[in-house]
């Protein structure tokens, strides 16, 4: 007896409600069903159907089974469906929620990957205000950068580790002074992305380990990342900035490295998506790319750091550091 044949046969007569009709929609002949019923029905040794000249009805025990049997059809289905996707070239509109802590400077890097290897994809990204617990009826996929994991029961991939110093103008440092200490921190005007912060701190690691410090006033949230870029080099505030936004401006002195003995915690960088046991080629595919591409830009990033680091010896660790202590030797 082929078992899985019987029961395709079996769920079809208790959907039409005759043999003869299953057997027309199943497009074999109605013996053909009447044996796949008996051999069904002597393997389960119990009847499965209550038959009359007019009428097949199910017994309580067909009813029972008929559960199990539509359970077992249904998955079926959804792996064929998974099968043939995973062979198939991904198609459709693939949305993208990206939350305020993620570092956007590298998403149009793996966006135009995503699309070059995949052109029949459209890409919609859009900008996640939180992560409600019906995130993937707006969302495909989800970027975020968060020093805890994601919560329990949503699928997640973590894509590296993303890094963030603290920076000042000249200009803001001159009018308000230069922090010496973590502490000092609590009497400077603070700006930060919206979501960045950790419990209302920002988190180091430093001489002394791991340290938490409650931020000073602030003057300024956003979850534009450019908005924060912007103001940090017009004086506005102290900030942390991801390390290729702060790079070109540490580099030419319009930003300065605050706390320079002090690094800004590193949070992972997480691509979430959906549990369901069918995923969408087009989300596997991104998932893919993401964890091929980004890691690798996270670690050059670190690399260009720690390089310009090293070019500026004795504790100057940025040209804007040599600012810095020109604003030091004045303010004395």
């Amino acid at each position: 007896m082929d078992l899985l044949q019987s029961i395709r046969a079996f769920a079809q007569v208790a959907s039409a409600g005759s043999f003869t009709a299953a057997a027309q929609q199943l497009k074999i002949g109605t013996p053909q069903v009447s044996r796949a019923i008996a051999d069904l029905e002597t393997h389960l040794k119990t009847r499965l159907f209550n038959r009359t000249t007019r009428l097949v009805g199910l017994t309580e025990a067909g009813e029972r089974y008929l559960v199990h049997c539509e359970d077992i059809l249904t998955r079926l289905a959804q792996a064929e469906a998974e099968a043939l996707g995973l062979s198939a070239a991904p198609s459709g509109t693939l949305k993208v929620g990206v939350t305020a802590s993620f570092d956007r400077h590298h998403l149009t890097c793996l966006v135009s990957s995503y699309l070059e290897q995949y052109p029949q994809v459209s890409v919609n990204v859009m900008l996640a205000q939180q992560i409600p617990e019906i995130l993937f009826s707006d969302y495909d996929v989800l970027l975020l950068c968060s020093s805890e994991p994601p919560e329990p029961g949503m699928a997640s991939e973590c894509l590296g580790a993303m890094s963030s110093i603290l920076c000042a103008s000249p200009v803001y440092l001159a009018r308000y002074g230069i922090p010496q200490a973590l502490d000092d921190l609590k009497q400077h005007r603070c700006m930060h992305l919206a979501g960045d912060l950790s419990s209302g701190q920002w988190m180091f690691d430093g001489p002394n380990g791991h340290t938490a410090i409650s931020v000073g006033q602030t003057v300024l949230q956003s979850d534009l990342g450019d908005i924060l870029n912007d103001s940090v080099q017009a004086g506005v505030g102290i900030g942390p900035l991801p390390v290729p936004v702060a790079m070109p401006g540490l580099r030419t002195g319009s930003l300065v490295r605050v706390l320079p003995e002090y690094r800004m915690k590193a949070r992972n960088a997480y691509v979430l998506y959906s549990t369901h046991r069918y995923i969408d080629t087009k989300i596997r595919t991104w998932v893919e790319v993401a964890k091929e591409a980004l890691p690798q830009r996270l670690a050059s990033d670190q690399a260009a750091f720690s390089s310009l680091i090293t070019a500026f010896p004795g504790g100057a660790t940025t040209p804007g550091h040599d600012t810095q202590n020109k604003l030091t030797q004045e303010s004395s």
